[in-house]
């Protein structure tokens, strides 16, 4: 699985509530069409790193290259504070996990214990970084398989002797959940709020696979990274596709196994309605009366919600120092200590830890659910905003030479993008519309359409701040660093001549039985020679 960070409780317990509100047909449609969106968007997103890769990434440089400085700042702002929000929503989910509901001192002291543990470890030296996050990943990805295993043990009765376990909760108390009304209407709500408490699963995966692709294509020849041989780049398509499918398949299978373990009227999921409860897998193992297995499960999960918020520190951290090192951001945030390590990046993404200790005042129940709002709105609203630099990218692309011999497309694309974007839309639009219907919520209402729809305030503030309040001088568009972030792609006009000769290469591939549609990237130098012999 190719996106680490988010293996956590975004996964194991977010799943939880999901089922608990929409029941288990309800969690998995709402896992199968995000996988779906997040593949149109994760294609998206790669079609236009593939043509304009960056040393930085696509998470921070994209805005800037297809839109305007502005509204290009506002968008890695909104990227970088919204991964910096994962640190406290996993450190909270973690209290969970482990039974830390009520509010007090106590949790105050675990929360204290674990957000040093986890800044501290954002401090190694790099290299030991990356040997740790590939252990516990390793961790991680056993315990999920251990889990997927287990389940279908159950469900089969192997591992209660009961041979008609099976499906027993999709019939009793049922498939779909009606959640604040009753009858169909109430079918539906369970189905939508299902489906917003399970994009916390999916938030930034699309952004995260084409970031960490695109990096590792650039690692290796970081003096060149914005000009990378036609070879490195026709690399960065295939590689996203196939992380995206070993990221979404096994969490479609994960929201089938919670659905086999437990019924989404158990009050455990959702501590009696205050929000976040325990795991499916864990009331699915005192359910069937296994032994030991519980606690070991809860401490699983305990250390992939440690994990993740570990890694998103350290992604929200690395984003700030890539804005810093391309002029957008105070220089201040690319100081390196002697081992390389950005401390002052780190130091001033760890400051939003503090929102965990909200939990001390609120049920840590009701706070992982305000983040989970906050999280999921942020989520959608870049979804749009990668949607809209996709258009602008094929615009810029009409003023070249024909675009099936110039760049790489892929076969759902531009309708993955257009669907994605109205899909996106509809999400955030509908993702405080539950807090306005009469019924049970955990929670104040005012505090859960705030936290709904906080992310479109923040985003228009940062973009007028930038707009209208000055901006720092960035080196991205000097003259003497014109090629250090850039990548040199030519601009190849579409004169008679070429026109024509990319109709006979069209031509010749057509005879050949080539696709129009999908060409290699490498032909991108070959057009760019024929300009250039114009």
């Amino acid at each position: 699985m190719a996106v680490g960070p988010t293996l956590g409780t975004g996964l194991f317990l977010a799943g939880g509530q999901a089922l608990a509100v929409g029941g288990p047909a309800s969690l998995l449609l709402s896992y199968i069409f995000l996988s779906l969106l997040v593949y149109f968007m994760a294609t998206s997103v790669a079609e236009v790193a593939t043509f304009r890769p960056t040393q930085h990434g696509a998470i921070i440089m994209q805005g800037f290259q297809y839109l305007n400085e502005s509204v290009g700042f506002a968008t890695a702002s909104l990227r970088w504070y919204t991964l910096a929000m994962f640190v406290p929503y996993e450190l909270t989910t973690a209290m969970v996990s482990v039974g830390l509901w009520q509010p007090g001192g106590n949790i105050a002291v675990h929360l204290l214990l674990v957000t040093f543990a986890v800044v501290g470890l954002n401090m190694l030296p790099d290299r030991l970084f990356k040997s740790l996050e590939t252990l516990i990943y390793r961790v991680k990805v056993g315990t999920l398989a251990s889990l997927l295993v287990l389940s279908l043990s159950i469900c089969l009765g192997g591992a209660t002797g009961y041979d008609h376990w099976g499906f027993k909760y999709w019939k009793k108390p049922g498939a779909m959940n009606e959640y604040l009304a009753h009858g169909p209407v109430g079918k539906f709500l369970g189905l939508l709020q299902c489906l917003h408490l399970s994009s916390i699963a999916f938030a930034f995966v699309p952004e995260l696979v084409v970031h960490r692709v695109e990096m590792t294509e650039t690692a290796n020849q970081p003096e060149i990274s914005n000009n990378l041989q036609p070879a490195a780049r026709s690399n960065i398509p295939g590689r996203v596709v196939m992380d995206i499918f070993q990221t979404t398949f096994p969490y479609m299978f994960s929201s089938l196994a919670m659905g086999v373990m437990a019924p989404f009227d158990d009050p455990l999921l959702t501590n009696k309605g205050a929000g976040a409860g325990l795991s499916p897998f864990v009331i699915g193992m005192y359910r069937a009366r296994i032994r030991i297995l519980p606690v070991t499960a809860t401490l699983a999960i305990l250390l992939s919600s440690l994990a993740s918020a570990q890694s998103f520190l350290h992604i929200a951290s690395r984003s700030l120092y890539a804005m810093s090192d391309a002029g957008h951001v105070p220089s201040m945030f690319k100081i390196r200590n002697s081992s390389g390590v950005p401390w002052v990046a780190i130091v001033f993404t760890a400051t939003f830890t503090t929102l965990a200790f909200s939990s001390i005042a609120t049920s840590s129940s009701i706070m992982a659910t305000y983040f989970i709002l906050f999280v999921n709105s942020s989520a959608y609203l870049s979804w749009m905003l990668s949607a809209i630099v996709y258009r602008r990218y094929r615009q810029q692309l009409r003023l070249q030479v024909h675009r099936a011999t110039t760049t790489f497309r892929f076969s759902v694309q531009p309708f993955g993008t257009y669907a994605g974007l109205v899909v996106s839309t509809l999400l955030l639009l509908s993702n405080g519309l539950i807090s306005a219907v009469p019924g049970k919520l955990n929670g104040p209402r005012a505090s859960r359409i705030i936290m709904a729809y906080l992310s479109i305030p923040l985003f228009c503030f940062l973009y007028l701040m930038h707009r209208f309040g000055g901006s720092i001088s960035s080196p991205l568009h000097s003259k003497e660093n014109s090629n250090k972030e850039l990548p040199d792609v030519p601009i190849i006009l579409a004169t008679p001549a070429v026109r024509n000769r990319s109709r006979e290469r069209d031509m010749e591939r057509a005879s050949h039985g080539r696709s129009l549609q999908s060409p290699t990237v490498i032909e991108l130098d070959q057009v760019w020679e024929m300009a250039r012999e114009e």
